[in-house]
C-alpha cells in the first residue's frame, strides 16, 4: 500500500512538472520540492474530495454526458492552489492564471494520467 501511494505521488509530481512545462500560465515555484508538494496536494484532493464532488454532481454529470467532470477537475486544481498557499511552505507556490489554463491543464492531466496508467499496467 505504501509502495502504491509513493508511485501515485511520483506520477502526480511528474504530471505537475509536465503541465507546468507545457503551459506558461501554470506556474509552480519551489523547484523539485514545489512539484512534490503540489503533486501531493492534488493527489490528496483527488483521493478524498473528488469522489464526494462526483457523487454530489452525479445528475449534472449524466446531463452533460460526463463533460461536467472537467469542471470538477478544474475545481480540484483551484482547491490545490488554495491548499498550497494555505500550507505556506517557504518558496512553494502554485499559480494558475485564467479559466482556459484550468481547462487545458485538466485535459493535460487527464491525458498524462491515462498514459501513466497504461505504462504501469
Amino acid at each position: 500500500m505504501i509502495r502504491a501511494f509513493l508511485i501515485f505521488i511520483a506520477l502526480n509530481t511528474a504530471s505537475v512538472y509536465l503541465v507546468s512545462y507545457l503551459l506558461d500560465q501554470f506556474v509552480v515555484t519551489g523547484g523539485p520540492m514545489g512539484f512534490v508538494v503540489v503533486g501531493i496536494c492534488i493527489g490528496l484532493l483527488n483521493l478524498f474530495v473528488k469522489p464526494i464532488l462526483k457523487v454530489l454532481s452525479l445528475p449534472l454529470i449524466f446531463l452533460t454526458v460526463g463533460i461536467f467532470i472537467i469542471l470538477i477537475n478544474a475545481l480540484i486544481l483551484w482547491l490545490a492552489q488554495i491548499f498550497v498557499s494555505f500550507l505556506d511552505i517557504s518558496g512553494v507556490t502554485l499559480t494558475i492564471n485564467g479559466i482556459w489554463t484550468y481547462v487545458v491543464a485538466v485535459l493535460l492531466f487527464g491525458i498524462l494520467n491515462y498514459l501513466f496508467q497504461k505504462l504501469i499496467r
